[in-house]
């Protein structure tokens, strides 16, 4: 009963979304916004801890009339519309990073891959899993071309679009275009002003930070406790066998082996499918496989040489 109390209890605490004041910014920062401005929807569709980067889907979406119309699933430009994103890899027609934009032509969102935001911390290494943390940037800058041929800035305002993916919660940051080490804060008023000033003109810079989800830590967390719980019953198992506590029977020897094996079984449960070398195997896989293993062999030989005893 207290088990199921108390794994009842972790569910419903890992299911709960974190109480942050991200919807709370949003809505801000579209009440101070122009009304006559381009949403710009982006969605996190992918992480690649190993190389440092993440696949992005970016959707225009018009917030008036002179700056497009909505459909279902796209958009069509009310003018001739330049976005430059700052990517690793675009996906634009001209093969750099401005994706053009045609007016009254029907179009959707394109894809980029970004890189890791510079100066990230230590723990963006997937030698930290399951607690590793990734931060992405996407500057995003507009430009519309006019009736009479001119361009012009246009009114944009970035906002988050992503869903669940694999292993990962995705939560977004407002940064600054001119200044990479303010955030957009309730706590600080005066970055609503810089922001929607950047907007207005045009640029945002946008960040996205990649933590592991709550259920993917309680999964590896179980594993591990399952990977100890081996390591010592064959410990304790082998010392009573070697002490002649109890008899070297091939069921213990069987037993043995087959704790040894399951581990390597549970490291493939890993969510996310960590390489092998991170910093939770250094203190409880390699130890546990290393020690079940000796174990093993000690179990038999101990069944092979001893002769008081009947398998």
């Amino acid at each position: 009963m207290v088990i199921a109390v108390a794994y009842l209890g972790i569910v419903v605490m890992i299911s709960q979304s974190p109480a942050d004041d991200e919807t709370a910014i949003d809505d801000k920062l579209i009440s101070m916004s122009s009304d006559n401005r381009l949403e710009l929807l982006v969605q996190i569709t992918g992480v690649n801890p190993l190389e440092g980067t993440a696949n992005a889907r970016v959707l225009p979406w018009p917030n008036s009339d002179d700056v497009g119309f909505r459909l279902k699933s796209g958009w069509v430009p009310g003018q001739d519309v330049d976005l430059v994103v700052d990517s690793v890899i675009g996906a634009s027609n001209g093969g750099s990073n401005t994706y053009s934009f045609k007016k009254d032509v029907p179009t959707g969102g394109f894809d980029v891959q970004i890189d890791e935001q510079p100066g990230a911390g230590a723990q963006s290494d997937v030698g930290w899993y399951p607690m590793d943390k990734y931060s992405f940037e996407i500057p995003i800058s507009a430009i519309g071309t006019l009736e009479n041929g001119d361009q012009a800035t246009l009114n944009i305002l970035p906002l988050d679009y992503t869903k669940k993916i694999d292993t990962f919660d995705i939560h977004m940051i407002h940064g600054l275009w001119n200044d990479a080490f303010t955030t957009v804060t309730m706590d600080n008023p005066k970055s609503f002003d810089m922001a929607v000033e950047e907007f207005n003109n045009g640029q945002s810079s946008s960040v996205f930070e990649a933590v592991r989800s709550n259920s993917t830590k309680l999964l590896v967390t179980i594993i591990l406790l399952l990977m100890i719980t081996a390591m010592v019953s064959v410990t304790i198992m082998t010392y009573m066998v070697v002490t002649g506590s109890r008899p070297p029977t091939l069921s213990s020897l069987t037993w043995a082996a087959a704790l040894t094996y399951s581990l390597i079984s549970l490291r493939g449960l890993m969510p996310g499918s960590p390489p092998i070398g991170i910093f939770v195997d250094k203190i409880f896989y390699f130890p546990a496989l290393i020690v079940t293993l000796v174990c093993s062999l000690w179990v038999l030989v101990t069944w092979v040489r001893r002769e008081d005893f009947q398998s």
